[in-house]
């Protein structure tokens, strides 16, 4: 089994089958393109047989780029709902009280810049969950319409803050899913909630309860300061209410090394790295802004990838790949001969998605047939009002007698790495946890290795708070005789950050790594040849005699 051939394709405005909708966009109109690329990683090898039981599966990548969406004017302005989660448990004021304040300082800041309209709540976050803005009767908590004075009021709300109580996560979420779904309206629902702890005490099923009724109600960011939080169970909460997770800790790693910056990402925000000489109370406040910004300039309430498949094919997989990686698989709703894969709300951004089809070459609908159509994609929303969306993209296989070598394609590659990227930095974290300091190097050592290869600046440079490099391009490295703890959460919450893939067709990429992550990096005397760009798939690989990504021999480049 294997694809058609073609090159990836950028999803096209035209098309007579596709009616007015999807015509030529016009100059300044809002529009949202798809491009495909279909990788293939198992095939037939008798066309006529089919395989035993099935289940041979096809990758499809879908690039989406929403743009024009920030410019366009809606005729009715549409309902958003906030709230913003503040930890207020005793550990909060000690052993200082720089954290509490720094909260209070971003909480208000985050209050100052809500739009004109957006229903609000600020909650105190203890041993129990309180609405502290708007003041209503505790028996009937609700949100209140961002207005000057209502933000004037949030504000000093937020700066009156006080660190008292403990810690349940699970019943902050409770109260957040009630102040939000009270008004069904809304087509835009967001939280934000800050922590310096976790939930403990064996309250780890009613968390998980807990997410299952908040999951698809609402997009939920969380952020972590301090000491005592788990960069796990935060990571749990954000991925399970698709949001993005972040780590606040003093003297961020990233400061000031060479290239310290976010991947050049198309469509992702600021990487969330502390800047040189960026305090506490700095960092948090920038990260409130940004993500409640974030929430805000999204206008397209809600994209859906509808995938129609046959009797022979169904969805097997369904994940966001960048700019972080989703799990997004239990989101699917089955509608008749066709899957509903929601992506939520968009601004102009830039994401891509793996799809995973399972096929069935033995299904009479297609037994015997060189070449078959076994799903289609196509973009639909209930929010249109103006935005031109691609046309349907046909995903067709071809059954071959004997299977050629698997080819992910340069962007399946790509996102392959960073898979294993993301398990290589989660297990050697995790190995420094238990103090297994052997497996530890391993790990990360094939963390810098693979970061070095993505030539992802960023993620090098926070694996360089736990590690010192001996030489990148293998993955030589020893684990730091001190490891910061908030360096080790603050790794793991961003592991699943991803670049996107280099553009087809563009210049020959620079081999990977900055200058200092060239052979040889921190500790020096290493003579390891460099890597090698392979002439077929443009990858940056190991001098080896061939490709370990795509097998062609290496020896004319090297």
């Amino acid at each position: 089994m294997t694809g058609t051939g073609r090159e990836p394709t950028e999803g096209r405005a035209d098309g007579p089958e596709n009616g007015p909708r999807t015509g030529a966009a016009a100059p300044g109109r809002p529009r949202v393109d798809m491009s495909v690329e279909t990788a293939h990683e198992q095939y037939v090898a008798d066309r006529a047989g089919g395989a035993p039981g099935g289940g041979h599966e096809v990758q499809v990548l879908v690039r989406l780029r929403a743009e024009g969406l920030d410019a366009t004017v809606p005729r009715r302005p549409p309902e958003r709902s906030e709230v913003i989660v503040i930890d207020c448990s005793g550990s909060m004021g000690h052993p200082s009280v720089r954290k509490i304040a720094a909260a209070r300082r971003a909480a208000a800041a985050a209050i100052e810049m809500l739009p004109d309209g957006t229903h609000f709540a600020l909650v105190e976050g203890t041993d129990t969950a309180r609405v502290v803005h708007p003041r209503r009767d505790p028996a009937s908590p609700a949100t209140v319409a961002a207005s000057p004075a209502s933000r004037a009021d949030g504000a000093r709300a937020a700066r009156a803050l006080e660190a008292h109580g403990g810690t349940r996560i699970s019943s902050w979420l409770s109260l957040t899913r009630r102040l939000l779904t009270a008004r069904p309206g809304a087509a835009f629902r967001h939280a934000l909630l800050l922590t310096d702890g976790m939930d403990q005490h064996g309250r780890a099923e009613e968390l998980r309860r807990v997410l299952d009724d908040c999951a698809g109600e609402f997009v939920c960011d969380a952020l972590g300061i301090g000491e005592g939080w788990d960069a796990e169970q935060l990571r749990g909460i954000a991925d399970r209410l698709h949001g993005r997770v972040e780590a606040v800790v003093d003297d961020p790693p990233d400061a000031g090394l060479p290239g310290a910056g976010s991947p050049d990402a198309e469509g992702s925000g600021p990487d969330g790295a502390g800047t040189d000489g960026e305090g506490l109370g700095e960092q948090l406040t920038r990260l409130f802004r940004e993500l409640v910004g974030a929430s805000t300039r999204r206008t397209l309430a809600g994209l859906t990838l509808a995938v129609h498949t046959g009797p022979q094919a169904s969805v097997a997989l369904f994940r966001q790949v960048n700019p972080t990686v989703l799990d997004l698989t239990g989101t699917a709703v089955r509608d008749g001969g066709r899957t509903l894969l929601p992506t939520g709300a968009w601004g102009d951004e830039t994401r891509w998605y793996e799809l995973r089809l399972r096929v069935d070459p033995g299904h009479p609908s297609v037994r015997g047939m060189r070449e078959a159509r076994i799903a289609s994609l196509r973009l639909e929303t209930e929010d249109a009002a103006g935005v031109v969306l691609p046309r349907e993209e046909q995903i067709t296989v071809r059954w071959v007698a004997e299977a050629p070598p698997t080819d992910l394609g340069a962007a399946g590659r790509h996102f392959r790495r960073y898979t294993e990227l993301e398990e290589a930095t989660r297990a050697g974290c995790a190995a420094l946890g238990r103090h297994d300091v052997p497996s530890a190097e391993r790990e990360l050592g094939r963390a810098v290795r693979l970061a070095y290869e993505l030539n992802d600046a960023a993620h090098l440079a926070r694996l360089r708070a736990l590690v010192t490099v001996e030489n990148a391009a293998v993955g030589l490295v020893r684990v730091r005789d001190a490891v910061d703890p908030g360096h080790l959460r603050k790794l793991i919450a961003r592991s699943s950050r991803t670049a996107p893939p280099p553009r087809a067709g563009g210049a020959a990429p620079s081999p990977p790594g900055t200058p200092r992550d060239v052979p040889g990096g921190e500790g020096g005397g290493h003579s390891e040849k460099p890597p090698v760009c392979c002439r077929r798939c443009a990858e940056w690989v190991r001098p080896d005699r061939f490709c370990e990504s795509c097998g062609h021999p290496l020896e004319e480049e090297r």
